[in-house]
């Protein structure tokens, strides 16, 4: 029995692996350490990488591109509001001035998309606090220019238009608190007046980014 069975055995290992393992058994040493170090090396050289990710404070790119995105708005609000006030208010006027509030969104959202995700500062200017003010300065003016057209009458493509508008403004606001993490939770705050308006105009997407 014996005859038989240990050759089968044998074969199992390579030759030359079998006898330089077990020749030298300094080698199954070295062999793990070395396994061990380069193992080391590369959780180094990750947690490292992960470290300049997460400690990069990015405030100052997102604070630009919510600074123009504001600017818009201070552009577009005022128009929106004098073109009810002049009884000018139609599909057309108003129209317009929807398809430049998407094009800023939308532009913020890229921006916003191309920066790395910041570390931010409680002390540092700009700090997150900074960034949320005038985000939130972005919704309410946004959520009360829009807030007569209804009432008005004399729009009655808005419906259609906020259709549109609501996803791109939902989409810029979960992008603002992927790059600024937890910045929505002071512009819930500072919305907890103004989202009445946005209830009123139907801009569902946008209220649930907020976290109403």
């Amino acid at each position: 029995m014996d005859n038989i069975l240990y050759p089968r055995v044998y074969l199992l290992f390579r030759p030359a692996l079998h006898s330089s393992l077990l020749r030298s058994p300094c080698s199954l040493i070295m062999f793990a350490l070395r396994r061990v170090f380069t193992l080391a090396l590369v959780s180094v050289a990750c947690a490292s990488q992960l470290n300049v990710r997460q400690t990069t404070n990015t405030n100052a790119a997102i604070n630009a591109a919510v600074d123009t995105l504001d600017e818009t708005l201070h552009k577009v609000g005022p128009t929106i509001l004098t073109l009810m006030a002049n009884q000018t208010a139609s599909d057309t006027t108003i129209g317009q001035q929807m398809t430049a509030l998407e094009t800023a969104f939308n532009k913020t959202t890229a921006t916003l998309a191309g920066i790395a995700v910041s570390a931010g500062s409680t002390t540092v200017a700009p700090t997150n606090d900074d960034i949320s003010i005038t985000y939130s300065d972005v919704m309410a003016l946004t959520a009360t220019s829009l807030s007569g057209i209804i009432a008005q009458g004399k729009v009655p493509g808005f419906p259609a238009m906020v259709t549109t508008l609501d996803p791109i403004m939902a989409k810029t606001t979960l992008q603002l608190n992927i790059t600024s993490p937890a910045s929505l939770v002071l512009v819930h705050r500072m919305m907890l007046d103004a989202s009445q308006f946005f209830v009123a105009e139907k801009f569902t997407q946008t209220l649930t980014a907020l976290g109403f």
